[in-house]
């Protein structure tokens, strides 16, 4: 056998020669990609995390829901809303607050339709609303010393606020978050790109 022939046996025989190990190696390059951008979701999800707390111990921010359609067509029944809690002293009339009466379980979030001040507290104020569906006004005033601001609402986001609040949701995000850093963490075999022959074989050149 010539030194030609005997090359293209060896080659013919080589796991390399008809692609044996690209499947492989692509499909490694494939999860590699999918763990990076599973991680990077997740930690942006975590940014994102960390960016609400902030927001909601050291500015006031918080999310409210509306069970009935008292506020609608503005604000429809099922609506999620952005809220800001400010001293009742920045409190104007035409705002749309969320206003906690004292001995009520549940805040209104109506809009204002007079403002007074409260003689009986500092700073405080005396509120009457009214809801934009409504035909009168809230039956008492609201005798409050600050107040959660709309800042802006989305139709139907209830719904997604109550889903990713139930037991089932948070269990699952629990387990998911566990298993990706599970498989991000979990040691790899390194195996080797070498194409250099094994030992006691030989390499001719033509």
């Amino acid at each position: 056998m010539t030194r030609v022939a005997e090359f293209r046996e060896t080659h013919r025989g080589h796991p390399h020669a008809h692609g044996g190990s690209r499947r492989p190696g692509r499909l490694r390059i494939v999860a590699s990609r999918i763990r990076d951008v599973a991680l990077a979701a997740a930690g942006i999800a975590g940014l994102a995390a960390i960016a609400w707390g902030i927001a909601t111990l050291f500015f006031g921010f918080s999310l409210v829901t509306f069970a009935t359609g008292s506020m609608a067509p503005t604000i429809p029944a099922g609506s999620l809303a952005l809220v800001r809690q400010v001293p009742a002293s920045e409190l104007e009339v035409g705002q749309v607050v969320t206003l906690q009466r004292g001995g009520e379980r549940l805040p209104i979030t109506h809009r204002i339709t007079v403002i007074e001040p409260d003689p009986n507290v500092p700073n405080g104020r005396i509120v009457s609303m009214q809801g934009d569906a409504n035909t009168i006004p809230d039956l008492f005033p609201y005798h409050v010393k600050t107040g959660k601001v709309v800042l802006g609402s989305i139709a139907g986001g209830q719904a997604v606020s109550d889903a990713m609040g139930s037991p089932v949701t948070l269990v699952v995000v629990t387990i998911g978050a566990g298993a990706l850093v599970l498989w991000a963490f979990w040691p790899r075999t390194q195996q080797s790109s070498t194409t250099e022959p094994r030992r006691g074989e030989r390499r001719h050149a033509r």
